[in-house]
């Protein structure tokens, strides 16, 4: 390895780093969440995991809609960097915060009219559907603050402030933990709550991460300037198009992976309860596979971003062969643990025989196909730092469109061939996502991207 290519991959993991530590704990808190509601002492645990499941996916594929702001704002903001144009900077963060905010409203009011047709639409009925809403509706109270701050962490990321925004993630997810059991089983003056306390812990926890982010982008953005702010507010719509124009298409991406997941929980479910209950604890679990992935996918984008504002095509070339390895042997890293350990890592969230045994085959089955999202990860954050974020979406919707649901519904639906061929059918997907954006990458045009 020549020192320069170790600059680089100091460069990466540098950036990339406070993505990953901020990204493990958001997982050990989904995980650990999981853990808290599946030992309430309940008959009906199954119903119980099942709607906490059936609600997050919900709220998962609601949320992707930041990504109309935390994408054109991290790609913008990383070429304006690069160029050393001050002003800019300033005005993009002021509208995709605004318009964070109220898209972040508009998905709560949506929500809440829908959320019966919604449930029912995904396969939650009787208490699994009762469950679900009850979370929630409660959750959704702290979506405008998370949308707020997701964009405001793309705001710092593209400035190459990565640490911050894991600070204040890392004290959100802390909190969370905190009164995790403190609100779902009772303490002191606390009331149990059960699973409707899991949900309140989610929101006080946004609610100060958002007052934490909001103190951080006026110091670090605005310089504590009150009145330069309030002399400058406005919603400037031209701004706003610019961000929505290039957000767009990867906020369409970001859509498509939740909604065929909540399709996919229908299929799943198709194939038993048991299925859905196993679906939900493995898809937590593959969460931790994406933690090195998701802060390679920030740094690449912003890397990538700065060095084309720069105009140094070659060295964000190279800063993308690089990412692709260390990606590589993350893949490598997990694959013994969940073949080998694949049981036992279930057991730890539900003693259900039959749904260790799906889970277990889950974890082995889809890991075959999870292997090769190296390349949407990498080369999507490539595509994301230089503004084109066309061919991710394509990419997307034909792995998951044409070829996942179709399939998993064949299998589970029309041939009734059980749960492993639906996860083969998530396997299939990610292998056809692989080549696309390849073949895509190769027509090298995210060079000549104008933002």
């Amino acid at each position: 390895m020549t020192n320069m290519n170790k600059k680089r991959i100091y460069m990466i993991l540098g950036l990339a780093w406070p993505v990953m530590f901020s990204q493990l704990l958001q997982t050990l808190l989904e995980i650990v969440d999981l853990y808290f509601v599946s030992n309430i002492n309940s008959e009906e645990i199954v119903a119980l995991v099942s709607g906490v499941g059936f609600s997050t996916s919900i709220l998962g594929v609601f949320i992707v809609f930041s990504q109309l702001t935390a994408t054109g704002a991290i790609a913008i903001i990383s070429r304006r960097i690069g160029e050393k144009n001050d002003k800019e900077v300033f005005s993009i963060t002021e509208q995709a915060l605004i318009l964070s905010l109220i898209v972040g409203f508009l998905i709560v009011i949506g929500i809440y009219i829908f959320m019966d047709p919604l449930l029912d639409g995904i396969g939650a009925s009787g208490n699994v559907h009762l469950y679900a809403k009850n979370y929630l509706s409660i959750v959704l109270v702290g979506v405008p603050f998370m949308f707020f701050n997701l964009t405001g962490r793309s705001v710092l990321q593209a400035m190459g402030d990565t640490k911050t925004p894991m600070v204040i993630f890392v004290s959100m997810n802390v909190i969370n933990i905190i009164f995790d059991p403190i609100l779902i089983y009772g303490y002191s003056i606390f009331p149990e709550l059960g699973y409707r306390g899991a949900a309140l812990a989610t929101l006080v926890s946004n609610i100060v991460a958002f007052l934490l982010m909001l103190y951080v982008i006026f110091s670090k953005v605005y310089k504590k300037d009150f009145k330069h702010v309030i002399r400058s507010f406005k919603i400037d719509v031209k701004v706003i198009l610019r961000i929505i124009k290039i957000g767009f298409y990867s906020a369409i991406q970001a859509i498509s992976r939740p909604i065929t997941g909540l399709l996919m929980f229908k299929i799943a479910s198709y194939t038993g309860t048991n299925s859905v209950a196993a679906f939900t604890i493995g898809g937590r679990m593959f969460n931790l596979v994406f933690i090195i992935l998701m802060g390679l996918t920030t740094s690449i984008s912003v890397l990538t971003g700065q060095n084309l504002g720069k105009g140094d095509i070659e060295e964000a070339e190279n800063y993308i062969k690089d990412g692709l390895k260390i990606a590589a042997i993350n893949m490598i890293i997990f694959i013994i643990p969940y073949f080998i350990f694949s049981e036992g890592i279930i057991r730890l969230f539900i003693e259900d025989i039959e749904v260790i045994k799906i889970g277990s085959n889950y974890l082995r089955i889809v890991y075959l196909g999870v292997i090769f999202v190296i390349y949407p990860v990498v080369y999507g954050g490539a595509f994301l730092g230089s503004g084109d974020t066309l061919p991710p979406m394509l990419a997307s919707l034909v792995a998951n469109w044409a070829f996942k649901l179709p399939i998993a519904y064949i299998f589970a639906k029309v041939l009734n061939m059980g749960a492993n061929w639906v996860w083969l059918a998530i396997s299939i997907s990610v292998f056809v996502e692989a080549i696309v954006i390849i073949a895509w990458f190769r027509k090298g045009r995210w060079k000549e991207k104008v933002v």
